[in-house]
């Protein structure tokens, strides 16, 4: 079967391509969410990583079962302000941009049809 777009960390990767969607252009904006998203859970300042969370685990994760997780997180605003209590102290401040973030990258109402160049600004 081998990697076929499936060879970055896979905390990083987004759903649709753990449950083998071809690349889109979105990809790239759902991926800096889970970079973003890593960070402020597991560094409390440049360079500080805190250690285990309850989030390292996702990189054992089989693909299906990490996509419902990330796909629990990301599809109710409660569920993800409530993981967001785990941010450190340092990277509280950005829970409402992250957040913001969130609501453009994951449309709830359906799958992104057309290229949109302006997310990228």
């Amino acid at each position: 079967m081998g990697a076929r777009g499936k060879t970055s960390i896979r905390a990083f990767i987004v759903i649709r391509v753990l449950l083998s969607e071809k690349y889109s252009f979105r990809h790239d904006l759902e991926s800096f969410f889970w970079v973003l998203f890593w960070i402020c859970v597991h560094y409390d300042g440049l360079g500080k990583d805190i250690g285990i969370t309850k989030f390292k685990y996702w990189n054992y994760k089989n693909t299906i079962k990490l996509a419902k997780l990330k796909s629990r997180l990301v599809s109710r605003e409660r569920y993800f302000l409530n993981c967001t209590k785990i941010f450190t102290p340092y990277y509280k401040p950005l829970v409402l941009w992250v957040n913001k973030l969130r609501k453009v990258v994951f449309l709830i109402d359906g799958r992104w049809e057309k290229e949109d160049r302006g997310l990228y600004s």
